[in-house]
């Protein structure tokens, strides 16, 4: 790694809070411009590939001389800031580099995903001090994938936090071995898959937990991002890549136990048992888990703890059960169907007679907005508006508040030469949030309301907003 700099040069920048990131001076003797230290960066481009650039944060008590845990994230939409955010204060409490991919994004190949992680790795190792033997990925959705990916594949990663989406599809067992976080919503359609994976990670030795919060398929609440971090510390003890910390223990130790009294003062059975589980899993080769083991496997035998572990897997095959049979309707029933239907469903979630069955209906409407997605996205591609319709129709209805469903409404009144109705929807993918210029400037399905005030103006609405 190139990390020379001149000592007096260092102490001047230390003084006001920079960090310089020198390999050489360039052909023109120009001096690279500082990254500011405690501070996030939006958008930083690659020494050696122009093309890639990523959002940053840099602790403020960055030096040179030391050696830092580094996170690379990834999100589905190429938003590096997202995670850069959602990980300032802890990276900035434990020393972690954070880095998030302004490139990568669902649909890349993976070829091309691939040269862009390999460029900010590069790029990293260059310009900052980076512990190799810390080295993790993080991603949301497709992200998530992105992440395990480059873990299984390419290796060198010590751990990876998977949001809201799994492994790929493998054809053979893994060989590059790394600790795995699972952070997923309980109203979220990858739901079942990522407690699958919990299930089977623990099958092949994985040191894994799956950590779970109230919400939909999204990146998590800020208050849960600490246990992230107590997870990739530990993992970096038990890996013996970092000495243990007693003082990190005892504050997670303490923490859980708060939960646990919690717990059962709400003779809340099930609520301890998954507590005493995070205690096993976060603290196995860091401390001694011997009491915890010994509790968790008294709890596993009362009939409240075995009960719950029933109803779960019947819930399971209950949503697997909706899942196909929303799937055959995706095609056959009409939106009448549909209307009815959707509004029948979002009753029972309103009147929340039984929380379980609430989840799951949350679940499966979640997992209805992508299928309707793939689906709208698909016959668009293929220019068969008619099926389009159709399908971007059931996707407003499962998902109101989602602005591609919208977006697509407007490609296809483009394409009817239906520019009026076109802007409208797109006002309205606007009200929703849809805010990608670019996206939108270079989609060719717009190109005859180029000349249109209204859709120069919506431009520059998308712009101020964004």
């Amino acid at each position: 790694m190139n990390q020379f700099i001149k000592k007096t040069l260092f102490i001047v920048l230390i003084s006001v809070g920079f960090v310089a990131c020198f390999s050489k001076t360039s052909k023109n003797n120009k001096i690279e411009t500082p990254i500011e230290k405690g501070k996030i960066l939006e958008k930083v481009v690659c020494k050696k590939d122009l093309t890639t650039n990523y959002a940053l944060y840099l602790p403020s008590t960055y030096d040179s001389t030391k050696k830092y845990p580094i996170i690379f994230a990834f999100d589905s939409h190429a938003n590096g800031l997202t995670p850069v955010e959602l990980f300032k204060a802890e990276a900035e409490k434990y020393g972690y580099i954070v880095i998030g991919s302004n490139n990568s994004k669902n649909g890349t190949p993976w070829p091309t995903t691939n040269a862009y992680y390999n460029s900010m790795f590069t790029d990293a190792c260059e310009r900052f001090s980076v512990d190799l033997n810390r080295v993790y990925t993080a991603g949301f959705s497709g992200g998530s994938r992105v992440a395990s990916t480059i873990a299984i594949q390419n290796g060198g990663i010590a751990g990876v936090v998977g949001f809201s989406a799994g492994f790929p599809n493998l054809n053979q067992p893994i060989t590059n071995k790394f600790d795995f976080m699972g952070v997923c919503g309980t109203a979220d359609f990858n739901y079942n898959e990522m407690s699958q994976l919990d299930k089977n990670l623990e099958n092949i030795q994985f040191n894994h937990f799956l950590l779970t919060f109230n919400g939909k398929h999204e990146w998590p609440p800020q208050e849960i991002i600490p246990d992230i971090f107590y997870w990739l510390e530990f993992s970096s003890i038990r890996n013996k890549t970092s000495v243990s910390n007693n003082k990190i223990i005892n504050e997670f130790i303490g923490k859980c136990e708060s939960e646990i009294n919690k717990y059962q003062e709400k003779s809340n059975i099930f609520g301890e048992y998954k507590i005493y589980l995070k205690l096993i899993r976060f603290l196995s080769g860091v401390s001694n888990v011997d009491i915890y083991k010994t509790k968790f496997a008294e709890l596993g035998k009362t009939n409240a703890v075995q009960n719950e572990l029933k109803s779960i897997e019947a819930d399971n095959l209950k949503e697997q059960t909706l899942q196909g049979k929303y799937m055959n309707a995706m095609n056959s029933n009409d939106t009448k169907w549909w209307n009815a239907e959707v509004a029948r469903i979002n009753s029972l979630i309103k009147q929340n007679i039984n929380e379980r069955e609430c989840l799951i209906y949350k679940r499966v409407l979640s997992f209805l907005s992508i299928s309707a997605y793939s689906y709208s996205n698909s016959a668009l591609k293929s220019g068969q508006m008619g099926q389009a319709q159709h399908f971007v129709t059931i996707y407003a209805l499962v998902d109101p508040e989602n602005s591609e469903s919208a977006y697509f409404q407007a490609i296809i009144y483009a394409n009817k030469s239906e520019n009026k109705n076109s802007i409208k929807s797109l006002e309205d993918a606007l009200k929703l949030g849809f805010n990608d210029v670019n996206r939108l400037q270079s989609d060719s399905n717009f190109s005859k309301l180029s000349s249109m005030p209204e859709f120069n103006h919506l431009i520059e609405k998308m712009k101020i907003k964004k």
